[in-house]
């Protein structure tokens, strides 16, 4: 089964940006949290997760086709 993942601010470094996000393959059912601990997404860098535009929690497990996208922190002034 495949999702779509993307990020914003540093988390592109890790997966796609919303405009071009990374197809990621999943084949067992994991939560969002194993799905970024897999990707080596640091603990702490994610705020808020978003999917098909609807906030979920961490332990939200993705379906086919789920369009995913990681917000980080927001920091300035």
């Amino acid at each position: 089964m495949k999702i779509k993942i993307s990020g914003y601010g540093l988390l592109k470094n890790y997966v796609g940006s919303p405009d071009n996000p990374t197809s990621y393959e999943i084949t067992s059912s994991k939560q969002i949290k194993d799905i970024m601990k897999e990707m080596g997404i640091p603990d702490g860098i994610v705020l808020l997760v978003s999917v098909n535009d609807k906030q979920e929690n961490f332990d939200y497990t993705p379906k086919e086709g789920d369009d995913v996208k990681l917000i980080p922190p927001v920091s300035g002034g």
